[in-house]
């Protein structure tokens, strides 16, 4: 553990304690991108070639290295993770030692829900691990600080291809990552087509309401309403009684990825969060404007003609044993709204009780049958993982980073797993990749994936050889599901994988297809401006909790224009100023 000055880093505590309050941000300061090129082409000082990334990831450090990580724990996701299996003993900090001579410690440890309280006692202290997993907000304010270390020397000599494609795929999303042309963090990014919205509709479910083909579900607001008041004179689930809510939906309304109104806000094309070029050069704040408070008004409508739970409001659908999930695993619903990857979970529990389940993703909704306008972010992004100024091997990220992705890609070959020992087997169920304080994850890995086996299916070829796999983390997990697909072996897990990431009209294949033709609407703030950090939270909860009060009919909608001064009170026109005085300075 690396002290700094607890002057230096006293007044983080505060704003530290806010940094999960901030929308889809990063930080600024573009510059020229910086290239692994140099590693290969750099002479050395003797006038010898320079080693090759390649090389140097792979080079054993000659003396031990020390490096400190904190993590905010959750249990492995893998059932056949052993009981015993701690984060000091999972195989990435045995290989990182074995392997690279990287003593890794974890200087604490606390469960998820303690993790924001602890990192900002910690902050105060003045105590840093070397490399931590940050918010935006987080990575802002610690640069601001002067707590970060720069990371541009490591990344240009030791990024290598396959780093590259994790860390920078479309060549500028580490800009976001950069100040004064330096870099101080790696992004974690996903593809921005990734946040759209889908609904999916039960065709076996729906055979009552007489649909039976797929040209028959709904295109429009209005089709839709049309159908959801005919679900309502059914009874769905068998229980005997009609009036049942025909939507899941939580108190997480907007861009939840489940059981939320987001196909709602996209066909008005509105948005609740995001700043967006209003066409004048100016960016303006997506969740006050005109069009949302006609989602409201819609919204409000079907709550009262019973669409949701009365409650909605106060179901969490990610909760442990949440009543939601239960009750879609169940079947009682025929519409659930979701974002590409729930046919992998929970659509697959329901598949498991009723096989005779037939989830399809339907048509995009629209007002008036013309694809709307979608807002999605230029520069999607969770998080960043960055060192501490005090770091003192800031190439030590990279070379684990890349362990990672080769150990991954290795062992989840079916070719691998069907030669491996039983050490070798203990070793990958021992493997937590959310232990570790960055992704590997490669944000066009869905898309080239979905790709290369339309491909093969167009060929009608289900054999791969592992020069032509793909090496992202996803690919043979899609693959095998296409295999079992094809040969009649589809399980509720396997058909999950394969609806959402392979399937011609499935979550992925949908999600690409939107995104690529809609038109497009961008967020185009990647920064975390001082307002933010101090205000965004609380202007946060103010609109979580009036439009939740609209949708439920008690506080009117005709309130709108009021809600809107109070958000510019609270801090919404300072941080409009902010960002545009950001924006015009790009």
């Amino acid at each position: 553990m690396k002290k700094l000055t607890a002057i230096l880093l006293a007044a983080i505590l505060c704003a530290s304690a806010l940094a999960g309050c901030g929308n889809d941000s990063g930080s600024s300061g573009e510059a020229e991108n910086p290239s692994s090129e140099a590693a290969s082409t750099a002479e050395s000082g003797g006038g010898e070639t320079a080693k090759t990334p390649d090389e140097l990831l792979h080079e054993k450090y000659e003396e031990p290295v020390k490096i400190t990580f904190v993590l905010s724990y959750r249990d492995p996701e893998n059932p056949d993770a052993p009981d015993e299996l701690t984060p000091e003993t999972a195989t990435a900090i045995k290989k990182f030692k074995e392997e690279l001579n990287i003593e890794v410690e974890y200087s604490w440890i606390v469960n998820t829900d303690q993790y924001e309280s602890k990192f900002g006692a910690e902050l105060a202290a003045g105590n840093l691990p070397d490399v931590m997993s940050l918010s935006a907000n987080q990575f802002e304010d610690l640069y601001s600080q002067g707590g970060l270390g720069d990371m541009t020397e490591a990344y240009n000599n030791y990024v290598n291809e396959d780093l590259e494609s994790i860390i920078n795929y479309d060549g500028e999303i580490i800009n976001t990552a950069m100040r004064d042309g330096k870099i101080y963090g790696i992004p974690k990014a996903t593809y921005p087509g990734q946040s759209t919205s889908q609904t999916y509709y039960d065709m076996n479910k729906l055979k009552e309401a007489g649909i039976t083909s797929y040209d028959q579900l709904p295109k429009t607001i209005e089709e839709f309403e049309a159908l959801c008041d005919q679900l309502l004179t059914m009874d769905l689930d068998g229980n005997g009684k009609t009036g049942d809510p025909v939507l899941p939906a939580g108190k997480s309304y907007y861009a939840c990825g489940l059981a939320d109104f987001s196909p709602v806000f996209e066909a008005y094309g509105a948005a609740a969060s995001g700043w967006y070029d209003d066409g004048t050069g100016t960016l303006v704040y997506s969740g006050v404007q005109p069009e949302v408070k006609e989602v409201l008004t819609k919204l409000n409508e079907w709550y009262n003609k019973g669409y949701v739970a009365k409650d909605f409001a106060a179901q969490d659908v990610y909760a442990a044993d949440s009543p939601l999930i239960s009750d879609i695993a169940a079947g009682k619903f025929a519409i659930i709204p979701g974002s590409w990857w729930i046919p992998n979970w929970p659509l697959n529990e329901n598949k498991k009780n009723d096989p005779d389940a037939d989830w399809v993703v339907g048509p995009t909704l629209t007002l008036d049958g013309q694809d709307p306008v979608v807002t999605v972010s230029r520069y999607p992004l969770s998080g960043f993982t960055a060192i501490s100024r005090d770091c003192e091997h800031p190439e030590a990220v990279f070379k684990m980073m890349n362990w990672e992705l080769e150990y991954e890609k290795e062992t989840a070959n079916p070719n691998w797993i069907a030669n491996a020992s039983e050490e070798q087997l203990l070793e990958k169920n021992s493997h937590v990749y959310h232990w570790l304080p960055w992704t590997v994850y490669n944000p066009t890995c869905l898309v080239d994936n979905y790709e290369f086996i339309s491909k093969k299916a167009a060929e009608g070829s289900t054999t791969v050889t592992d020069e032509e796999a793909l090496g992202n983390s996803e690919f043979w997990g899609a693959w095998n599901a296409y295999v079992k697909h094809v040969d009649g072996t589809e399980d509720a897990v396997s058909w999950g994988t394969y609806t959402s990431r392979v399937a011609p009209e499935g979550g992925v294949a949908k999600m690409y297809e939107y995104y690529t033709t809609a038109e497009k609407r961008y967020n185009e703030v990647y920064v975390t401006t001082p307002s933010m950090i101090t205000k965004q939270g609380e202007m946060g909860k103010y609109q979580d909790t009036t439009f939740l009060s609209m949708i439920m009919g008690e506080t009117p909608i005709d309130d709108f224009d009021k809600f809107v001064e109070e958000w510019n009170n609270l801090g919404g026109a300072d941080i409009g100023k902010e960002v545009n005085e950001w924006y015009q300075s790009k």
